[in-house]
């Protein structure tokens, strides 16, 4: 798995808010929503995986960034949990495309406690929500609905949408997968666990 460095920043940054494009010189930043671009895309309120609004946003916004000024690194960054500006900034800077998908990532709350800690509880519901595959009786996440399609769906709407970007370097001959040895996926919190457990099923850069 190849590392990058990364510089943190805890001053608040912006967050786009609507579905749209935002372009400063050759940075470019569009966000758009899952349900949007994705007919097959279905809520799952009882793992509190909805659209719908929250704290005056969409819970299905998805964003992503690229700059076009600086050599492109060919890798593509998919970045677990809530958008941060400011580092997504950064990673672009570096050449780094970067995309953060809507996904399965509030069904904590939803386990029985008891079975926290009955060892694969936990990684096999992390492992349906980044696939859409079968790994868990306590939820039903279809394939539609898993981070490998949402982000799938995302890079191929990326690549219509802006082309000067040339996200479809990501994407195979038939587009029907990401190039995942060009992936790299990185999260905080729950987001970090469930790439480290996405990782050990799906081979990625």
């Amino acid at each position: 798995m190849r590392l990058f460095p990364l510089k943190l920043f805890f001053l608040p940054g912006i967050i786009l808010l609507s579905t749209g494009t935002e372009e400063r010189g050759g940075k470019v930043e569009l966000s758009v929503r899952a349900s949007e671009i994705n007919p097959d895309a279905s809520e799952h309120p009882e793992i509190n995986y909805t659209f719908a609004k929250a704290k005056g946003k969409f819970q299905d916004m998805q964003h992503a960034i690229v700059d076009t000024r600086v050599p492109p690194r060919d890798h593509l960054v998919i970045w677990l949990m809530s958008y941060n500006a400011e580092l997504s900034e950064y990673l672009a800077g570096l050449g780094l495309h970067l995309i953060q998908p809507h996904y399965a990532n509030r069904w904590f709350s939803t386990v029985p406690k008891e079975a926290h800690d009955t060892g694969e509880c936990l990684g096999n519901i992390r492992l349906e929500a980044a696939t859409g595959q079968d790994h868990s009786a306590l939820v039903d996440i279809p394939k539609a609905d898993g981070l490998v399609a949402r982000s799938l769906t995302f890079v191929k709407w990326l690549a219509k949408e802006n082309p000067q970007g040339k996200w479809e370097r990501f994407l195979n001959q038939k587009q029907t997968d990401l190039l995942w040895y060009k992936v790299i996926l990185a999260g905080s919190s729950h987001g970090s666990t469930t790439s480290a457990r996405f990782a050990k099923h799906q081979k990625v850069a």
